[in-house]
């Protein structure tokens, strides 16, 4: 049994990064966490993420509300040996999407994916403080990734 590996980008939205990321990654990753995913017309008059051959798009919930763009996403490429779960009993946000991997006869591990936003623009609210408050199962692991916005002058 291969380790499962996940690879974490921010796409700032653009559909090219993201149909590059999917096609360049097929052999090399299991898990694509995206932050800032590209999410528009796919046709019909449907939204929806950018589709991969051999990919599956987890959204961070369902159905993605009207006029509202998820932040956070996850792309698992389709393997024996493992599964993910969405976890919306523990987060049902379009900025925070809480995964569960198992992969028998190890023991599951949480992946928390972030974009961190200020809340209604409340300069005092940011995703991460509901992130902290979400109460995890005492006995896994828990990786946390994503986009923290977090900007200091010196960059």
């Amino acid at each position: 049994m291969s380790p499962i590996c996940i690879i974490q980008l921010n796409t700032n939205r653009h559909n090219i990064v993201c149909h590059a990321l999917l096609n360049s990654t097929t052999q090399d990753f299991n898990i694509v966490l995206l932050t800032e995913p590209w999410f528009g017309n796919i046709g019909n008059n449907q939204r929806g993420p950018v589709a991969g051959p051999g990919w599956t798009p987890i959204l961070p919930l369902q159905p993605i509300p009207d006029n509202t763009t998820p932040r956070v996403m996850a792309y698992i490429r389709h393997r024996n040996g493992f599964t993910v779960m969405l976890c919306s009993d523990l987060a049902s946000d379009t900025d925070l999407q809480i995964l569960q991997i198992d992969q028998p006869p190890h023991m599951p591990i949480i992946v928390a994916n972030v974009y961190n936003q200020r809340a209604n623009n409340d300069p005092q609210s940011w995703t991460f403080d509901c992130f902290i408050n979400i109460t995890f199962p005492a006995n896994l692991p828990v990786v946390i990734s994503g986009d923290w916005n977090l900007h200091h002058p010196l960059w």
